[in-house]
């Protein structure tokens, strides 16, 4: 979200403004102000931006986001794929035990028929 305030906004000052709700948004919901303030450093460190923003750097650093390369992301082939999703686990430790014997009845289940 902090990417899309910083390619929409065209000015400073509205930029500012838009992380300040981006921020607030982000306290109700909880989340620490040391988590925000490291997902956001996080986001212009990803660009190689090191300066601080500042009215007049704004322009500048905004273009370099705008112009730099979007990452495309690779189309998941679901046939080949396995995506093991559980909602409750007693313990971490038994994790890896249920997951084998969870994979082996199965593979059992699917031969048999």
């Amino acid at each position: 979200m902090l990417l899309c305030s910083i390619r929409y906004c065209s000015t400073f000052q509205a930029y500012l403004q838009e992380r300040d709700h981006l921020r607030m948004a982000l306290l109700f919901n909880q989340y620490s102000i040391k988590f925000i303030d490291q997902k956001f450093n996080r986001v212009l460190e990803k660009f190689n931006i090191l300066q601080a923003f500042t009215s007049t750097n704004y322009d500048t650093i905004q273009l370099q986001i705008i112009n730099s390369p979007i990452k495309v992301k690779e189309p998941i082939n679901y046939g080949q794929s396995m995506f093991v999703h559980f909602t409750y686990c007693s313990s971490m430790k038994s994790f890896p035990e249920k997951f084998i014997s969870f994979g082996i009845n199965t593979c059992k289940h699917v031969i048999h028929e």
